[in-house]
């Protein structure tokens, strides 16, 4: 049977709509983008559209993997489950010949045998088909084996140690050193200069509160160094230090006080306000803050605890692609889908 090429072009649109929407209903509810970023740290191997899709479509959803991948771990689909659509990211080679680009799927045995010699020239380009996930609620896995497979993140006991080890990331990984001061105001707890690249932190904080503090200013540290980064909206460069900082703080188990709520929610409304606002402007602010968050969180658990990244990589195998980081840029998706 002929395979729909429309037909999947038709539900790839309406996948991109449905990410669209997310952020359109931000607009009229700027206070879901809490409870939204939250759900996202479950989920931070996805790219932020990935997530955005999982969210509007199951957002109880708690660890999301292929049918094979399940099937592989040793648990089966319950029947009449349905998955969630997702865009998976393939890359497809072509050789060139003659004039023609053809794919190496459907060239002659001879010259795919010419192609592993190295005497036809190749190019690959970079496409996203439709997937399927399910969630582990929708499988026979025991519930007593979800902490198995689920990241739970880190407890209030082990912050003084995050603070350490989030500090080190600044510095080794982003050149960014973090000095602890007696700040000339009591109300100013922290800041980042991007002129110098570092970070104030005051000292006169406990361990929590010392990471909360330190989990904003990284966000910049990540986002906002450049100038050309420097050159947004303020809003939108509070908003993003912020979106980053929010998962963070669920990833690490800080709680997300009032105040830092509500500085996220006046931030999106004052980006809403500008002129050249548009929802893709938030889409792609989210997606920045998603990919900021899952390099910080790599670093910390690289360090704090390598084992898990291991874990989580295998267990995710299946969906996670390699991809060309030149043709990414070109599509206007994040590396991980």
């Amino acid at each position: 049977m002929k395979f729909d090429f429309s037909k999947l072009e038709k539900m790839k649109q309406e996948l991109q709509k449905k990410v669209q929407f997310i952020a359109e209903n931000f607009s009229e509810k700027p206070k879901d983008i809490v409870e939204y970023l939250k759900f996202k740290t479950k989920f931070y191997n996805y790219s932020s559209r990935n997530c955005s899709l999982i969210y509007q479509q199951r957002p109880g959803a708690v660890f999301c993997n292929s049918f094979k991948a399940f099937k592989d771990m040793g648990y089966s689909v319950k029947k009449g489950e349905h998955g969630m659509k997702i865009l998976v990211p393939t890359i497809k080679t072509y050789l060139h010949i003659g004039d023609d680009l053809i794919p190496l799927s459907k060239s002659t045995a001879e010259q795919k045998k010419a192609y592993n010699l190295n005497q036809i020239k190749s190019e690959q380009k970079l496409y996203f088909k439709v997937g399927t996930v399910f969630d582990i609620t929708q499988t026979n896995c025991p519930p007593q084996d979800y902490p198995k497979y689920i990241d739970i993140g880190y407890s209030s006991e082990q912050h003084a140690e995050l603070y350490k080890v989030l500090k080190n990331y600044c510095k080794n990984n982003l050149n960014c050193p973090v000095n602890e001061n007696n700040l000339s105001s009591v109300a100013l707890r922290g800041y980042y200069d991007p002129e110098n690249n570092e970070i104030s932190i005051s000292k006169n904080f406990d361990d929590t509160t010392k990471l909360s503090i330190l989990s904003h200013e990284t966000g910049h540290a990540v986002m906002h160094k450049s100038s050309k980064a420097n050159k947004k909206p303020t809003a939108q460069i509070e908003f993003e230090a912020d979106a980053v900082s929010i998962m963070l703080h669920t990833y690490m188990g800080i709680e997300i006080v009032e105040s830092r709520q509500r500085h996220i929610s006046n931030a999106l409304k004052e980006m809403q306000k500008s002129t050249d606002y548009t929802p893709e402007m938030l889409t792609k602010s989210l997606e920045q803050s998603h990919k900021a968050f899952k390099d910080i969180v790599d670093g910390i658990n690289q360090e704090f605890n390598p084992e898990l990244i291991q874990h989580q990589e295998t267990a995710t195998a299946t969906i996670q692609q390699p991809i060309l980081p030149n043709q990414i840029s070109n599509m206007g998706f994040t590396q991980s889908m």
